[in-house]
């Protein structure tokens, strides 16, 4: 059989992935559309509604692999062809096994030679895009040389250092618009209840700001009722987590299977072997980050740790995993300063629970968080969704979600905001909360929250709700 050329393989593969060319029908039969229906929860990303097709804005979504990128690209794609003003005129392109920008160019201007009396402009969806080196140089070339200048794109990739570099190799050509960089990230807490159904209140979401308001009083009060239903959602999400494999493995068998969770280590590992990092010390950082969470830490400690050669080694094992969407990192707030302090210690949290169970898949007896520290855990994730503006890039140095310490050694687990006031918030998962809990936050803060596990105190400048019953109303980004 005669050795096929680049150009032949990639126009086969162009028809394999965009049936509906054929027939705007065929999009009922993709797969990834056919695993939704199929599925035993039922999930919707908020993303769906904040993307324009119509304009010819250059769009970037990112986030881990397996999150459902690919799923909600396709769900875009049944919409813009149930609205039967694109056809034909929909582009896909998994670029998984493409290395060359030039590929991307061949792509969309080949597709476009299918269709020479299709003029009007293209929506054209690149999905995993960081697979391919400076695939910035194809869109930009698109952009500038051909009429895919007057095309919406939208680029999926599982890099947030990759996918933001490129993206800001393109100025000038991204179309304009405001609000371009999207992620999709797990299933927060409240999404994971409603993916199920598990009854919660039905009252709008608040910010942080307006939980400390008495704006906020009728909902919280009312939103008592349903306690005992979030508290046991909690505890599950402790243990499965928001990746979708993972709540379908829950959902059919009762646990989220060991093959799930080494897919998520490969999927990780994936990166860490891109970098030319060992997994090994890959590893160990979990395990640190698991059997110590919300322990604060340096980088030379975490390099001793993990057996690496110095601080500076440990920083950049943290942030690779930072920018595969698998820790965050929470840095000291200097009040003094009124900044935050890169030389103190920092903080390291899992993005996703189910991160936790990697180390004990991979090597038994690994460690096993407490309830308390996983809450604390999934708090500060949910803050960082709910205040952080570059939500898209920025695991490794928020910008708006801290820890704060006083000379004394009192401690308060975050402080969240923009500006110069800071909300603090103190995790305290136990029934009992005293007055001796508040203290700190209220001699240091004057005001702030108390979250506990069932106890609601609304009387004091320092409130007191209960986690699940926060994490349910807090209003996120993504």
């Amino acid at each position: 059989m005669p050795k096929r050329e680049g150009s032949d393989l990639i126009i086969d593969r162009l028809n394999e992935q965009n049936p509906w060319w054929r027939s705007p029908d065929a999009i009922a039969s993709d797969g990834h559309i056919r695993r939704a229906a199929r599925a035993a929860f039922s999930w919707t990303p908020s993303l769906l509604n904040e993307v324009d097709l119509t304009k010819p804005y250059v769009y970037t979504i990112r986030g881990p692999r397996q999150v459902g990128k690919t799923t909600t690209v396709k769900f875009l794609i049944q919409r813009l062809i149930e609205g039967g003003s694109q056809w034909p005129r929909i582009l896909y392109y998994s670029l998984d096994l493409e290395r060359e920008a030039e590929a991307i160019v061949s792509i969309v201007t080949e597709t476009k030679a299918f269709f020479p009396r299709e003029r009007e402009p293209w929506c054209i969806f690149l999905d995993e895009i960081s697979s391919v080196p400076n695939w910035q140089k194809g869109i930009k070339y698109l952009r500038d040389q051909t009429t895919a200048a007057e095309d919406c794109f939208v680029l999926t990739g599982s890099s947030a250092a990759d996918i933001r570099a490129g993206a800001e190799r393109l100025p000038g050509r991204r179309g304009g618009g405001i609000g371009l960089d999207k992620i999709i990230l797990p299933l927060s807490f409240r999404d994971f209840c409603l993916a199920q159904g598990v009854p919660g209140p039905p009252e709008p979401q608040f910010t942080l700001k307006q939980l400390l308001a008495s704006d906020s009083e009728d909902t919280l009060r009312g939103g008592m009722r349903y306690l005992s239903d979030l508290r046991r959602a909690l505890e599950t999400y402790v243990m499965v987590g928001g990746f979708p494999a993972a709540l379908q493995d829950y959902l059919s068998t009762g646990r989220v299977t060991e093959a799930t969770v080494r897919m998520l280590w490969d999927l990780v590992a994936g990166d860490v072997d891109r970098l030319g990092y060992d997994r090994l010390a890959a590893v160990k950082l979990l395990e640190r980050v698991v059997r110590s969470l919300g322990g604060a830490t340096s980088w030379r400690n975490l390099a001793e740790e993990m057996g690496v050669g110095g601080a500076e080694t440990a920083q950049r094992y943290v942030t690779a995993l930072a920018e595969a969407f698998a820790i965050l990192v929470v840095y000291f707030w200097d009040r003094g300063g009124g900044g935050i302090s890169l030389k103190k210690n920092k903080k390291l949290y899992l993005v996703d629970p189910l991160f936790a169970e990697i180390p004990k898949v991979l090597q038994p007896g690994g460690p096993t968080p407490a309830m308390a520290a996983m809450v604390e855990n999934i708090v500060g994730m949910a803050l960082y969704r709910a205040a952080e503006q570059e939500i898209a890039e920025s695991f490794s140095l928020p910008q708006s979600l801290f820890y704060w310490r006083s000379r004394q050694g009192n401690e308060v687990d975050f402080v969240s905001g923009w500006g110069s006031r800071k909300i603090p918030v103190e995790v305290k998962y136990q029934q009992a909360v005293t007055g001796r809990d508040k203290l700190v936050v209220r001699n240091s803060f004057g005001e702030g929250l108390v979250l506990s596990s069932e106890t609601l105190d609304l009387d004091d400048q320092v409130r007191v709700i209960p986690a699940p019953l926060f994490l349910w109303l807090l209003k996120t980004e993504a």
